[in-house]
Parts: C-alpha cells; sequence; structure tokens
C-alpha cells in the first residue's frame, strides 16, 4: 500500500475511533447526577403511585436520587410541555398516561409536537378504566346508570382524571347512547376526593386510582372497563356485559425528549424493565391493580401511534372537534 494512503488510513480509523467513544460511553455514564421525573398530574393519583413504586428501586440501581415532580394543569399539557423543552439527556422524564395519545384530538394547537417532541421508553403498568358512583348516587350498577340516563338524558356529569378517562365516558356515550356529561379535574386524586365528598355523581379513573376509596366505602365501583375481571376486583362487574364491546386500558408510560441518545433510552428501558421484575413491585403494582410493563421503546412507540389514530377515530364518531 502506498505510505501516504496508509497513513491517511490510520487517521481516519484513529479518528472514527474517538468519536465512537462518547456514543459508547452515553449509557455506561448515565446517570451521573439526579434523575427527575415529571409527572403532569395532582399528587395522589396512578401517575404519582407508579412513580412511587419504581423511583426507590431505580435510585439503589443507578446510585443516584429519582425525583418526582408534580406539574398539573391544562389535561397535563402544562408538565408535558414543560418536558419538551427540557434538555435531551435522560435526566428529565415524563411519567403519563393515555392521556398522551388523547390530546392531539382535544386540542387543536398543543405547545409540544407528541410524535416529534418526545421519544417514548417504555410502558410502566397498565390498569383498566373503571366507573365508580358517589355514595349517594342512586344507581347501583351499570344497567341503572344506563336506565337513569335514558330516562333523563345529560341530567347525569361523570368527572375525569384526564383527557383519556374523558374520551372513555365519550366512548361509553357512544356505544351506551348515553348522554353522560364531562367535568375534568387535574388528577385522579382531586377526583376521588370530590367524588367520596358528594360532589360529583360519577367518576371514571383507572382502577388504580379509584381503588382507596373504593376500598374505604366512600365510593361505589359500578364496573370496570375491562374484558376480564380485574384481579383487584374480582367481584366487579365487567361493563361490557351490559355495553357489548366496551373496553378502555389505561397506560403509564415513560418518555424522554427529543434528542436524547438511543443508548440511554435503551438503558432506562433495560432498569426499568428489571426493577419492574422484582417481586417486591410486582406486589405492589398488584395491590394497586395494575399490571407491570416493560415493553422496548419500539413496542410503546407502535402503542402510540395506533391509539393516537383510534382516539381520533373517537373524537370524530363523538363530533368532538379539537378546541
Amino acid at each position: 500500500m502506498n505510505p501516504m494512503i496508509a497513513r491517511v488510513a490510520l487517521i481516519l480509523s484513529f479518528g472514527m475511533a474517538a468519536g465512537a467513544v462518547p456514543l459508547a460511553a452515553h449509557a455506561q455514564a448515565f446517570p451521573s447526577k439526579p434523575v427527575r421525573i415529571v409527572i403532569p398530574f395532582a399528587p395522589g393519583g396512578s401517575t404519582d403511585a407508579n412513580a412511587r413504586i419504581i423511583n426507590e428501586k431505580l435510585a439503589a440501581l443507578w446510585g443516584q436520587p429519582v425525583i418526582i415532580e408534580t406539574k398539573p394543569g391544562a389535561n397535563t399539557i402544562i408538565g408535558t410541555d414543560a418536558v419538551a423543552k427540557s434538555p435531551g439527556d435522560g435526566y428529565t422524564l415524563l411519567l403519563t398516561s393515555t392521556a398522551y395519545v388523547v390530546n392531539p384530538s382535544m386540542y387543536a394547537k398543543l405547545p409540544y409536537d407528541p410524535m416529534g417532541d418526545f421519544q417514548p421508553v417504555t410502558i410502566v403498568s397498565v390498569s383498566p378504566f373503571a366507573m365508580v358512583a358517589a355514595a349517594n348516587f342512586p344507581a347501583r350498577s351499570i344497567k341503572e346508570l344506563i336506565a337513569i340516563m335514558r330516562a333523563k338524558p345529560g341530567s347525569v356529569s361523570f368527572g375525569t382524571s384526564d383527557s383519556s378517562s374523558a374520551f372513555a365516558g365519550h366512548l361509553f356515550n357512544m356505544l351506551a347512547g348515553t348522554d353522560l356529561q364531562s367535568v375534568s379535574y387535574k388528577g385522579a386524586g382531586p377526583l376521588m376526593t370530590d367524588l367520596a365528598g358528594g360532589h360529583v355523581p360519577i367518576g371514571i379513573a383507572a382502577v388504580s386510582s379509584v381503588q382507596g376509596q373504593v376500598k374505604a366505602g366512600r365510593v361505589r365501583m359500578l364496573g370496570v372497563a375491562s374484558s376480564k375481571p380485574t384481579p383487584l376486583f374480582p367481584d366487579a362487574p365487567v361493563m361490557s356485559a351490559e355495553v357489548p364491546g366496551y373496553e378502555a386500558i389505561s397506560w403509564f408510560g415513560l418518555f424522554a425528549p427529543k434528542g436524547t441518545p438511543k443508548d440511554v433510552i435503551a438503558k432506562i428501558q433495560r432498569d426499568v424493565a428489571t426493577v419492574l421484575k422484582d417481586a417486591d413491585v410486582q406486589k405492589r403494582f398488584t395491590d394497586i391493580g395494575a399490571e407491570p410493563g416493560g415493553q422496548t421503546p419500539e413496542e410503546f412507540g407502535a402503542r402510540v401511534r395506533a391509539e393516537m389514530d383510534l382516539w381520533a377515530k373517537v373524537a370524530k364518531s363523538a363530533n368532538i372537534k379539537p378546541e
């Protein structure tokens, strides 16, 4: 080989190797400081519970604090937008709910691009929605609720923990031929407090959000929106028995801002999946009626895209126009 060509080739090979070191080092070095998980809800709901189940185990695995920060408001938009504008380095993550895939059908101009400003990391858990009633509400079953609604259309409102539970209610209206009126809350915590106080007659939220007040006897379970009973409430009626085809499942998942290195995202997903296999963590999720996740970024991303399409169709069918 020509000596000059050999020298150039050697220089290029060293340059390429040097350029590869920082990329490979991302995941090895992560995390080297505290990691912040932003929750776009008020404290006390399912998303908050998901974060608190995994944060200590993650902190122990990473050797760094995992800080939970709540930023409620505007149907999760405030907290979500804050993360969208954060550096893409893995140190600020969004833990949100199915509201993420519903909001594009509710708001014409979001301050962030749900497909372009975030990268899916993994699902932390899934939980079916449940419909619960205040203790002073006369209906004691889905059948009785439907009868009341058909006798007096528009006379009953339902509280929602976020936009995804609102759409779960719109889907119920569409399939049951009812006209429940939606009232939004800043999270499942405030919703359940108002339900327990009898200030709103009906509520829709994830099973993991309602279980505390139901078990305390402050609110009454009407049914779960899954195709099979939930382990947390094995005797609770399945709503599809009265409303054929009705199923609404909530997920809670982690997202990273755009620009976060792929190897960092892969490490976070692997480590969260490891934590979710812990026996104590699995029991804690079972206790709140949730099933641990751990899906790959690719699997989670495919679900996000599919559900955005689904809820867009529900919005169109229910004549819901983005504001």
